[in-house]
């Protein structure tokens, strides 16, 4: 599919400073490789920057200028090695209405990774992720991670938007393999909310369970295949941002550490920042975050291992632990060269899941306790293909 009419080209000119960028810059490289792109041979593009300066109706009309904003930030930090094969696409154009902007975010996102790119979206508001899920409705291993201090689902009819996006998405995917929200906040997650990702066998990471443990993120990120970030998930002091703003929430750091993992994972094909308003923004701070947010999951990527166990079994040790009182052994591989973990789970006589796991797993299931984690997939086995609880939430009215 040809793509060039859906974008607007970026005018990197807008963006120099004193008419050229630094050879130790990002944007320096950006725009070099972006003028390659009607030349480059196959696999020479491995990231693709994809500007969204479009928002629904009712929506903050600042989102627009999200992606000029990012941008602004974004090229004047340092590159990371001179063959990154990072290109900037330009903007979405607008079409004729939301619609349009879904169809576009689906075939843009379907070609790219078609095509072995990985995708990063500057976007405005989080419903956008809508459209890039639709490219994976028919995946069997699509797993979607959100972070976000809310959950977006709400039952009955509304217009769809950025606040419940995730019914949408759970409508149109009813095969979605994984959902994990992480970096919620307890006292903005309704106790219903919490109990029915429960019950469907999702993952909801909270800001209390993460600052315990913050390696419990890597796993998740380490399978997911597309991560919608919701700026408004960081503290709202650490963003500069007007009253009304999250008083608690991510630190800075710790977003970009989760933008790291995620970028580290050789599962993962999308990432969206969402949620920057920078007419909201008056000392420009939100808009250097989410530019470093961006920075560190691109940096991770140029250190991407493929790793996979699914794939390839030789790199890996495997361990068979024996289970007292499972009658079946419990079987871990680990990487060394990474110290990763996986799982395997059964889920039928021939077939099984391989789930990235953290070394306490291993650890529990040595001391014959077995893993949360088993528990949770051996669970997804009876509802992974029963939609009924997913169609009765939402027919509440």
């Amino acid at each position: 599919m040809e793509l060039s009419h859906y974008f607007e080209p970026v005018d990197f000119g807008k963006f120099r400073d004193d008419q050229k960028f630094g050879r130790h810059t990002l944007g320096y490289y950006l725009e070099r490789d972006t003028l390659r792109v009607p030349t480059a041979g196959a696999g020479e593009v491995k990231v693709a920057l994809v500007g969204v300066p479009h928002v629904g109706e009712g929506q903050p009309r600042g989102w627009a200028q999200a992606p000029a904003a990012l941008r602004r930030h974004l090229y004047g930090l340092s590159h990371f090695g001179e063959s990154t094969g990072v290109v900037d696409l330009g903007d979405l154009r607008a079409g004729k209405g939301p619609r349009d902007l879904l169809f576009a975010l689906r075939d843009v996102t379907d070609t790219l990774t078609g095509e072995g790119i990985t995708v990063v979206f500057l976007g405005g508001g989080q419903d956008q992720s809508i459209g890039i899920c639709r490219t994976f409705r028919e995946r069997p291993d699509f797993v979607l991670s959100v972070i976000d201090a809310r959950v977006d689902v709400k039952a009955g009819r509304e217009v769809t938007g950025p606040g419940n996006f995730l019914t949408r998405v759970l409508k149109e995917n009813p095969s979605l393999f994984h959902l994990q929200v992480m970096g919620t906040q307890a006292p903005l997650v309704p106790p219903a909310v919490s109990r029915f990702l429960d019950d469907l066998t999702f993952d909801l990471l909270s800001l209390g369970s993460l600052r315990d443990d913050f390696s419990a993120a890597e796993p998740l990120l380490r399978h997911t295949t597309f991560l919608s970030f919701d700026l408004g998930a960081v503290k709202g002091s650490e963003t500069g941002s007007p009253a009304g703003s999250p008083p608690n929430g991510l630190h800075s750091e710790e977003a970009c550490r989760l933008a790291r993992y995620a970028g580290l994972s050789p599962a993962l094909e999308v990432f969206g920042l969402f949620g920057l308003n920078p007419a909201n923004d008056p000392t420009g701070l939100a808009q250097a975050l989410g530019a470093q947010i961006i920075w560190y999951f691109l940096e991770a990527m140029t250190q991407r291992r493929r790793e996979d166990p699914r794939k390839d079994k030789s790199p890996f040790t495997r361990y068979y632990v024996e289970m007292e009182l499972h009658g079946e052994p419990v079987v871990f591989y680990h990487h060394p060269p990474t110290n990763r973990w996986w799982i395997e789970v059964f889920n039928g006589e021939n077939d099984s899941w391989t789930i990235p796991c953290n070394p306490g797993d291993y650890a529990s299931a040595v001391k014959q306790e077995l893993p949360a984690i088993w528990w949770k997939f051996a669970r997804k086995l009876s509802v992974y293909q029963n939609n009924k609880k997913l169609n009765s939430f939402f027919a509440k009215e």
